[in-house]
This record gives C-alpha cells, structure tokens and sequence, in this order.
C-alpha cells in the first residue's frame, strides 16, 4: 500500500511529550535575515498515513532548486489504522534571500512541499505567519 504525508510544519520546536501528544511551537513560513549568508535550526514535524515498510527523506531547496540540506533516509513500519509523526531538527545556511522549498520524499516521490521565505530584515519585521 501506497503512504502519504498528511501533515508538514516548520516550527522554532517539535517534540512528543512523555504522554505521547505531539507539541509543534512557533510555527513559521518566512525568516528574516539581519546579513547573508545566514544559518538557523529550525524543527520539523512530519505526520505519515499508509500501510508496510517505507523510506522518506526530507530536502530543502534553495530558490534555483538546488538542494542545500538533506535528511538521512529515515525507514518506517506504517499501521493503517494511526498516523505516524516524526520530529526533526535540521540546520539550514541561505546565502541570499529568496523562496525555498522543504519537500518530503516518500519511496523517492515528491510527498508534499511547504514554502519557506528567506527575506533581509530582522525577524521582528516578520510575522512568521502561515
């Protein structure tokens, strides 16, 4: 059976908890930078539906389409009766602004794909709004 990503968020923090909910904090579409280049981490919580054994991997594109930071291939046993979540971090250097792009691969498919602005100014001057 096919998998399918049903949920990707870019937050300041993700974690599961010891009673096992799920917290994503500071959810966020756009960074401001003060100087390029710039480098942040940021979290990433990630939300699978499906059935068997699949591999996925979670890329960031710069604004040419070129990718400039990659996961490991991450294997997973999915139950077709729960979602499955997983939590990253990545770190992430911009040499300039501009429209990246945060993709989840799914045995080597193009899931899903969430937006991340990089633009000059403070991050005060930004909502980091989705």
């Amino acid at each position: 059976m096919d998998a399918e990503v049903t949920a990707l968020l870019l937050s300041q923090d993700a974690f599961r908890d010891e009673r096992g909910r799920a917290h994503v904090i500071g959810i966020f579409d756009t960074v401001g930078a003060q100087n390029f280049p710039m480098s942040f981490q940021f979290s990433i919580y990630c939300r699978l539906h499906g059935e068997g054994e699949h591999s996925f991997v979670i890329t960031v594109h710069d604004p040419n389409g070129e990718e400039v930071v990659h996961s490991e291939p991450i294997t997973a046993t999915l139950l077709p009766i729960q979602g499955h979540q997983f939590f990253m971090s990545l770190g992430l250097q911009a040499e300039h602004e501009g429209l990246f792009k945060v993709q989840v691969a799914v045995d080597g498919v193009l899931s899903m794909e969430v937006p991340l602005l990089i633009e000059a100014g403070s991050d005060e001057d930004h909502p980091h709004g989705c």
